[in-house]
């Protein structure tokens, strides 16, 4: 079952065949997160700015792609749902799943439609740490065609006999929309969805459970001054009823998290590991993967979030959105015992 009825303390009992083959769709936005590296050299005569020697590209999983990422590297086995264009981007983002063997028939492919893509910029001198100067986004400009959005939601409703779980990564409103999530939810109403919503949270009622870091919920209540916990506690409950759903996680960065749930007290999580982070990027990605496969295998939300704080930890202390590993998760919650 995937609504925590074991109820069993997972960070004890973990083992990696416990993720293994759990079935999740990501129902998102993909995009395609490109770092260049070049070496420190001068400044430029022509204007202030500063030249640097290209060395090397890669190309990575981002946005939701990030999300399916962390699952596929834990052992699940993940279903992206959404778009992407028919572009050089969106074609190493297909490429990139197909090398980690997960099914890309549920993405749609639109013409005309610009796959988002983040280029970084990084440099340093040789030998030394190479920070990130600059970065490109291509954004999409054209809104996808109802036919499009009628041809997703025809896919979406052939998961929810297969998966255990429906992941919601809204980054860019395009893939993911308050209407579809809402005929979604009421035709599957037992359906367990955990929505992470950057700008659009309070317009999904009906979700399962929410993960929105500070900053959203700043911006979600502008009301709250939100000058002690209390003010904390505060919007996380009016979330909850606002959304009428099952459970919030609060993720507050060094500070740990606070999770929500109906009729129970809150419980605050305070942070594992060293405050002094590296990198925060796909943090969230990491908590919302480990938050779904501790519930798809029977833990409670409060033990769910616990393990999804630690699994945090461990990616915030490596560059760029580092995809966590079972071993080294199970090692974390070992030490944490």
């Amino acid at each position: 079952m995937a609504n925590g009825d074991k109820g069993y303390d997972l960070i004890s009992e973990f083992t990696p065949e416990l993720f293994e083959g759990k079935k999740i769709a990501v129902w998102g936005d993909f995009i395609l997160d490109e770092y260049i590296f070049t070496s420190t050299g001068r400044i430029s005569r022509e204007a202030p700015v500063l030249v640097t020697e290209y060395e090397e590209s890669c190309f990575m999983l981002g946005g939701a792609g990030n999300v399916v990422h962390n699952l596929r590297s834990l052992g699940a086995d993940p279903v992206p749902v959404g778009f992407t264009g028919d572009d050089e981007a969106g074609s190493r983002i297909r490429e990139l799943f197909s090398e980690m063997s997960v099914d890309t028939g549920y993405l749609s492919v639109i013409g005309g439609f610009t796959t988002p893509r983040k280029s970084r910029i990084l440099s340093g001198r040789d030998n030394s740490r190479k920070q990130q100067v600059l970065r490109i986004d291509y954004l999409n400009r054209n809104v996808p065609d109802p036919s499009e959005y009628k041809k997703l939601a025809d896919k979406l409703k052939r998961l929810p006999d297969k998966c255990t779980i429906f992941l919601v990564s809204d980054y860019l409103k395009e893939s993911v929309t308050p209407d579809l999530f809402s005929r979604i939810t009421g035709a599957f109403p037992d359906l367990i969805t955990i929505v992470d919503s950057r700008e659009n949270l309070l317009k999904f009622k009906g979700a399962s459970y929410v993960t929105p870091n500070e900053p959203e919920i700043r911006n979600l209540f502008p009301t709250i001054k939100f000058r002690d916990e209390e003010d904390f506690l505060r919007s996380g409950s009016k979330l909850m009823s606002g959304l009428n759903c099952r459970g919030v996680v609060q993720k507050r960065g060094h500070k740990g998290m606070i999770v929500f749930e109906q009729g129970k007290d809150p419980v605050a999580i305070p942070i594992h590991g060293s405050a002094d982070i590296v990198d925060v990027t796909g943090a969230g990605d990491t908590v919302i993967a480990l938050l779904s496969l501790s519930l798809a295998a029977g833990a409670d939300l409060v033990n769910s979030a616990k393990i999804a704080n630690i699994g945090a930890s461990i990616v915030v202390m490596k560059d760029g959105a580092y995809p966590l590993n079972p071993e080294e998760l199970k090692k974390e919650l070992f030490n944490s015992r």
